[in-house]
């Protein structure tokens, strides 16, 4: 079927813009994506390299694991304490984020349907609809987790007894496992549009998504090339500021002063906490424009087609 992409593009905008309520969804929906990472710094100098020496930790580094090396109960019980408490959240926030996909593809159908959509209404939808969506995940997860078991683990071995020859057959295997993810990744998302729009269950889902992927898998490259294009440009322009947060403690670092260094961590953190909120929105915001871009193409996908008019049928 051939697509409106311009007619899709400007309908997903539309829908985004006058349902700002679909923006608290996009954000949950993000929820499960994003991931970031630290290290923290070490004081070290070309000299410690020079004599042989290793890098010497900060000293509250070194009491802390000298504390957590003696065994102190009330560290150890902090340290479990707040373990727990991060596994606990990112349940929390897993969670909410298989809500707000679910709630966003049906935010989507039903404020194209009906003009608006309320926050209750496309919440219902997501919880009505949580475990099959996470089931969809589970399964397509546990496929591509046997196949890493199948490909790239015995070919990672045979590299390695082979003392790096089985290097020249690894990178080929990696690159269609890489290809082969990504399709059951695509065929995931589509399973999990089809459940909400189409209330299927998990099985149907993923045989509907099959089934629509490949009657228009032209359309939907054209389509996912756009909305990565589009998408990254924008990820990139709102991950911008980001950049300027790692000056100061690279400054501090570079300078060689622990108080700098410290205060460059510090003005660092505030600038990110400050900035946080604004990066949770806009990430909402165009998390909310994409799989509107896709709800809507799945929804053109699968409409049936009008029936032919009388001047169009010719005479037998």
């Amino acid at each position: 079927m051939s697509l409106d992409f311009g007619s899709i593009l400007g309908r997903a905008w539309r829908i985004t813009w006058e349902n700002k309520v679909l923006w608290i969804f996009g954000v949950l929906a993000s929820l499960g994506g994003g991931g970031g990472g630290g290290n923290a710094g070490t004081q070290f100098s070309s000299r410690d390299f020079g004599q042989g020496r290793q890098p010497q930790l900060p000293p509250e580094v070194e009491r802390f694991v000298d504390r957590l090396n003696n065994n102190d109960p009330m560290l150890i019980a902090i340290v479990v304490g707040v373990t727990c408490l991060l596994l606990l959240l990112a349940l929390v926030f897993f969670v909410l984020s298989i809500i707000g996909r679910g709630g966003l593809i049906g935010g989507v159908q039903l404020a194209n349907a009906n003009g608006r959509v309320t926050f209750g209404e496309a919440w219902s939808v997501g919880t009505r609809h949580f475990w099959r969506l996470f089931l969809i995940g589970l399964l397509v997860g546990l496929v591509i987790f046997a196949l890493a078991l199948v490909t790239l683990v015995p070919t990672a071995i045979f590299a390695g007894v082979t003392f790096g020859v089985g290097l020249l057959c690894f990178f080929p295997v990696l690159c269609v496992f890489i290809l082969a993810a990504i399709v059951l990744g695509i065929i995931a998302y589509f399973a999990q549009i089809a459940a909400v729009i189409e209330n299927l269950g998990v099985t149907d889902a993923l045989r509907r998504a099959w089934e629509v992927i490949r009657a228009n898998l032209g359309a939907i490259i054209v389509l996912g090339i756009i909305l990565v294009v589009v998408g990254g440009i924008a990820g990139f322009v709102i991950a911008l500021p980001l950049i300027a947060v790692v000056f100061p403690p690279m400054i501090g670092i570079m300078s060689g002063d622990e108080g700098g260094m410290r205060a460059g961590i510090a003005v660092a953190a505030i600038c990110f906490v400050a900035y946080l909120p604004v990066l949770l929105l806009a990430s909402g915001i165009l998390q909310t424009w994409i799989t509107s871009a896709w709800t809507l193409a799945y929804q053109q996908f699968t409409r049936p087609a009008a029936p032919a008019s009388p001047s169009e049928v010719s005479p037998s």
